[in-house]
């Protein structure tokens, strides 16, 4: 076992998850840790902080059979583009020329970015992009999130409305 591999499995003890540095820096110990444990489930999350360096260094981990990307955050990241976030989708599509549309999670990162983006926001650029196939918009928003966690039958839910929609 490599010294990167140890030390990553030290730094990965507690709690349950730990963030990745920004970039590649730690690209190549998570990688030896995805291999060495292929049935630990890994998510990647902010999009490997996509409006940072070698951001795409982050996204090719989810060539492996373990590893997905959640989005969570990318719309708080290109905040300064502000709605409907055409970098972000630009960069969905770079991430699914990458890794695959099959391991791309949507997320929200919701409340934490209700001051400036509703949740509404984060689910229309997407929803309303004329970039992504209907398919891939629901592969998405939970075709890929509910084999990744393995959800089993989820109910449908009713609309819950609120006033920073």
């Amino acid at each position: 076992m490599s010294a990167a591999m140890v030390a990553a499995m030290k730094a990965w003890r507690q709690p349950s998850w730990k963030p990745l540095a920004d970039g590649s820096l730690q690209t190549g110990a998570l990688r030896e840790l995805a291999l060495a444990y292929p049935s630990l489930r890994i998510a990647i999350g902010h999009f490997g902080m996509v409006t940072r360096p070698d951001w795409e260094e982050q996204i090719r981990l989810a060539r492996l059979p373990n590893v997905s990307v959640e989005s969570g955050g990318i719309t708080w990241l290109f905040n300064e583009e502000y709605y409907p976030y055409p970098s972000a989708v630009r960069a969905i599509l770079r991430a699914r020329d990458i890794c695959g549309m099959d391991k791309l999670m949507w997320g929200s990162d919701y409340p934490r970015t209700m001051t400036a983006i509703t949740y509404r926001m984060s689910w229309d650029f997407i929803d309303k992009s004329p970039l992504l196939t209907e398919e891939e918009k629901a592969l998405l928003f939970h075709g890929n999130a509910a084999e990744f966690y393995r959800f089993g039958t989820l109910p449908d839910l009713p609309v819950i409305h609120h006033m920073a929609e």
